[in-house]
């Protein structure tokens, strides 16, 4: 090569001189491809965009719907995860490890078979036993090191239907931590036989026993010819109330508050309905106003999780309720077992909630909605929009004139049906929010009754407990 046709490297500026350097070490990688054997073509694909094979297309038609999907939910609540994207983003190997109890258990929680968290938690707990006896520890590990990774590919899955409770994050935590405790000397049977004992021993301690002992502590609360407010369903004050009504023998009413899209308050009422000893009052959350112009002794509820900032976080409707009852100075008590004491602290709904379906609001019966799974979901979608290109075809071929008539968005009786397809509405429901510790008196565990502010001792002791045993 000759001076002239040399490139004056001292002219050109840092940035040319990067890309002509990159130039060079793509020309040579090429080279250096093409004397193994391997075509630049086939180089090129792996580096830049994959080949467009049928199942590629599909993926990237499911990934538009759920982004299509997400935007009818309000920008404030944009970050929160909806069933579409959990299903979405779980990667599809999963199926072919899980257990068919957590398959079951998984259907069970997408369709609201199972709700609440102790039942949720409970249920898990069962589920993982039936995990454990199946499990057979591969050659070259130990069963403590290789069943937790096991268990972590079960809770993924799990995650996919509903987000885990708090009562279940710490449920699974303990039991990793005693899966790492058994010796590896150990056979798998008995490490099982461990394993199942501990968890029957955690179900008995945790929720069992806990539930008695909170009933022994709340009983004092409930006497003769008092009116006692409730919300929704929850398992400790079910238990409650069945011991004042059958073995205290007191007589008492009880006012059940429901809302929608669950009507939980429903089974609660169903169940108490046929003691005596119990006059229970079954109203919506709308007539809240109205119910506590009467007299109200005492407001007992449920709860999600019991945050380190001493706020409650429980179904959504409670903070109304528990704001509404302090305003008339009746006492506001919480039920709540200390495995659902969070170390998380959260000052608004917002920034973690459950984002439930918004179709759910638009059911207009007064029955608990029976969602179906995913799958049967998205193909029903399908043949409704197979059949609605088939009928407009048809219309259009039928008659010309009406051509330029849009198809009907909804039905009269079924208003809002096809909200996603309307570009101004947006629905959401979510499922908690967040009561301020300023509204409940106090809150009644196992280890006693406390006000909201000492939530951080409980946990502080109870991770000490966990840790020393």
């Amino acid at each position: 090569m000759s001076e002239g046709t040399k490139p004056e490297t001292s002219q050109l500026s840092n940035k040319e001189l990067k890309e002509l350097k990159k130039k060079e070490k793509a020309a040579k990688r090429a080279a250096k491809k093409e004397s193994i054997g391997i075509k630049p073509d086939s180089s090129q694909r792996r580096g830049g965009d994959k080949p467009k094979t049928a199942s590629n297309i599909k993926k990237q038609i499911n990934q538009s719907k759920t982004q299509s999907e997400s935007l009818k939910i309000p920008p404030l609540f944009g970050h929160l995860e909806t069933r579409e994207q959990r299903i979405s983003s779980t990667p599809p190997q999963l199926a072919n490890i899980v257990h068919p109890s957590i398959l079951t258990l998984c259907l069970k929680y997408s369709t609201f078979k199972i709700v609440g968290s102790t039942h949720r938690c409970q249920a898990m707990l069962e589920a993982f036993k039936d995990v454990i006896e199946s499990y057979k520890t591969p050659e070259g590990t130990s069963l403590s090191r290789h069943l937790t990774g096991h268990l972590s590919h079960q809770i993924e899955y799990l995650k996919s239907a509903r987000p885990l409770s708090t009562s279940m994050g710490n449920t699974i935590r303990w039991l990793k931590q005693e899966i790492s405790l058994i010796s590896i000397d150990e056979t798998d049977e008995q490490a099982k036989l461990i394993l199942a004992e501990k968890i029957d021993v955690y179900i008995k301690e945790k929720i069992e026993y806990a539930n008695i002992a909170i009933t022994d502590s709340t009983i004092q609360h409930i006497v003769d010819g008092s009116t006692v407010l409730t919300f929704g369903h929850s398992q400790v004050l079910l238990h409650i109330f069945k011991h004042v009504a059958t073995e205290l023998n007191r007589k008492f009413k009880l006012v059940i508050v429901d809302s929608r899209p669950l009507f939980e308050g429903k089974k609660l009422a169903t169940e108490l309905s046929g003691y005596p000893n119990i006059s229970c009052q079954y109203v919506f959350i709308n007539s809240l106003s109205s119910i506590l112009q009467e007299p109200v002794d005492v407001v007992l509820l449920g709860a999600h999780a019991m945050l380190s900032n001493g706020r409650l976080y429980s179904r959504v409707g409670t903070a109304l309720i528990a704001m509404s009852a302090h305003k008339r100075d009746i006492p506001v008590l919480v039920c709540c077992q200390s495995i659902k004491f969070s170390d998380k602290v959260q000052l608004d709904s917002v920034t973690m909630n459950e984002l439930s379906e918004g179709q759910d609001l638009l059911t207009m019966g007064s029955k608990p909605t029976k969602r179906n799974g995913f799958a049967l979901d998205q193909f029903l979608k399908e043949k409704r929009t197979e059949k609605e290109e088939e009928s407009k075809g048809k219309k259009n071929s039928n008659n010309n004139n009406n051509s330029s008539n849009s198809v009907p968005l909804t039905k009269p009786e079924d208003p809002l049906a096809n909200y996603r397809e309307i570009d101004n509405v947006t629905i959401l429901n979510i499922m908690y929010d967040l009561t301020p510790p300023e509204y409940i008196q106090k809150v009644i565990t196992e280890v006693g009754s406390l006000p909201p502010s000492s939530v951080p001792v409980i946990l502080r002791e109870y991770k000490g407990n966990s840790s020393n045993s």
